[in-house]
């Protein structure tokens, strides 16, 4: 009878650490989740700020801030799909969609840093374009190798473009596979956060979809086909 009792204390106690490794597991997948969330809002930020000031060191702050993002994001996809303690909640059915829901935004927050990534990337470079030519009278030379600058920037952008428009059908995709009506409250806001952020990052690519028409603008000239 006592070696029962010692036995079955001895699962009690095996249950109780599995249980807070389970918690404890879950809380990193929080804690990452809402760090690259953090990171991924004060990305943004910078590049609002940059838009409006040219300022290239905003830029280079974001594209720190969209690193970081990517990384907790990724942190948290990883934890998330193959921590056995969490692989064994999954097996529960309402815990094992939560879950999901939380691997499948991790994913989506890794594809919108990285199309961020690429977005802020051009953004430098033209930065730099607009620090060396907007606010002068451009002589002959000046024209040609502001035209030459742009044509290498519009390269680096249409392949850009397609990298980001990668990242967006990915992210839509993981986005697609979640249904939000049976989420607990916070996963359940996050995802609406996630609506609006795809909703925003789709009207912003389909307005610099035309690469030559972007940079004729930005520096006030016509590029040539």
């Amino acid at each position: 009878m006592r070696r029962l009792g010692l036995i079955a204390a001895i699962v009690i106690l095996a249950l109780l650490a599995g249980g807070g490794y389970t918690a404890l597991a879950g809380a990193a997948v929080y804690q990452d989740l809402d760090s690259g969330r953090q990171a991924l809002v004060a990305a943004q930020a910078s590049m609002r700020a940059a838009a409006g000031t040219g300022d290239p060191a905003e830029l280079q702050r974001a594209a720190v801030q969209l690193k970081a993002a990517e990384r907790h994001f990724n942190d948290a996809h990883a934890r998330s799909s193959t921590d056995p303690a969490l692989r064994l909640v999954g097996g529960v059915p309402r815990a094992g969609r939560q879950l999901a829901a939380s691997t499948h935004l991790a994913a989506i927050g890794g594809d919108m840093s990285r199309a961020g990534e690429g977005a802020d990337a051009v953004a430098i470079q033209l930065a730099d374009l607009k620090q060396k030519y907007a606010g002068r009278t451009l002589t002959a030379d000046d024209l040609q190798a502001a035209l030459q600058a742009a044509q290498a920037v519009a390269r680096t952008y249409s392949a850009s473009i397609q990298a980001i428009s990668q990242q967006l059908r990915a992210a839509h995709a993981e986005r697609a596979e979640v249904d939000t009506a049976e989420l607990v409250g916070p996963l359940k806001d996050a995802y609406d956060a996630v609506d609006r952020a795809l909703a925003e990052a789709d009207t912003s690519f389909r307005r610099y979809q035309d690469v030559r028409q972007v940079l004729s603008d930005f520096l006030g000239i016509q590029l040539p086909p």
